[in-house]
């Protein structure tokens, strides 16, 4: 919240905000399961440690013989794992929603849709991630999350949006006249309802704004370059340096940038991930 007060540009506050709303909104599902993960491990290290303790100081009926251990003990270290688990689920749960309505309260107070962040335009949205999720709704098999992509964003399958090669990259002319029909096509449906972008939708599908730092930029570009070379590979053969006789001349170019650009990027990650 001290960042978003510190930020001198109307734009920069609003980028921070569409960031805080997306980090709250982490995936429940998984992070239950790293609780329960938790969980397991405090039973199985309490487990270990109880019946250690009986072994050293537990009395023995016989001289050399092992202690049992009671009952009530294992179940002690259980409800103790349980509560654990569930306790720290909890917190998070509750932090989570209270930070998501925290952001969601800034965002209104700027006119805006904490819900529907693409109702005025998708000016919130990167190029790099507005390409990511065009390529997500490319693979996407037919049905209510590839609907929702394509009414949320204004995606069509008759778009100049391409792969194999990339058709536009970002900042280009070509990604300014992609944005130009996906804000079009939003505005011929104004009439339909938006689909909302809820806490819990967000965490299972990650459609908010996020903020453009090198890193994103870097991971965002690394999903559709990844998608355009397999399409390449898919169509004119895995092995690249045969594309000259594959590829037609017109894309050939582009399909070799496409190629190097995900390789270099691939790169770029390893040596931040190597540093850091």
């Amino acid at each position: 919240m001290e960042e978003l007060r510190s930020t001198p540009s109307r734009g920069g506050e609003i980028s921070v905000a569409w960031e805080g709303l997306a980090a709250s909104c982490a995936s429940p599902v998984r992070r239950l399961g790293g609780f329960l993960l938790v969980g397991f491990a405090l039973f199985a290290a309490s487990t270990t440690a109880v019946i250690l303790y009986y072994n050293l100081f537990g009395e023995r009926s016989f001289a050399g013989q092992g202690v049992a251990v009671p009952h009530a003990a294992f179940y002690a270290t259980m409800a103790l794992s349980a509560a654990v688990a569930a306790g720290g689920y909890l917190v998070w749960l509750l932090r989570s929603l209270r930070s998501y309505a925290a952001f969601s309260r800034i965002l209104s107070g700027r006119g805006l849709d904490p819900r529907r962040p693409t109702r005025d335009g998708l000016s919130a949205y990167s190029d790099e991630q507005l390409l990511a999720l065009r390529t997500r709704y490319e693979r996407a098999l037919p049905g209510p999350a590839k609907e929702r992509l394509a009414r949320t964003f204004g995606f069509h399958e008759d778009d100049s949006f391409s792969l194999g090669p990339l058709s536009a990259r970002p900042g280009t002319f070509e990604m300014g006249v992609l944005r130009m029909e996906w804000e079009a096509r939003l505005i011929l449906r104004s009439g339909e309802p938006l689909p909302e972008i809820s806490w819990w939708t967000e965490g299972r599908h990650r459609l908010l704004p996020r903020k453009p730092t090198e890193l994103r930029r870097l991971l965002f570009a690394l999903r559709y370059t990844t998608e355009s070379v397999r399409e390449l590979k898919r169509r004119y053969g895995y092995r690249v340096e045969r594309w000259h006789k594959t590829v037609p001349e017109g894309r050939l170019w582009d399909a070799i940038r496409d190629h190097e650009e995900a390789r270099r990027i691939q790169a770029a990650l390893n040596s931040r991930r190597i540093s850091g």
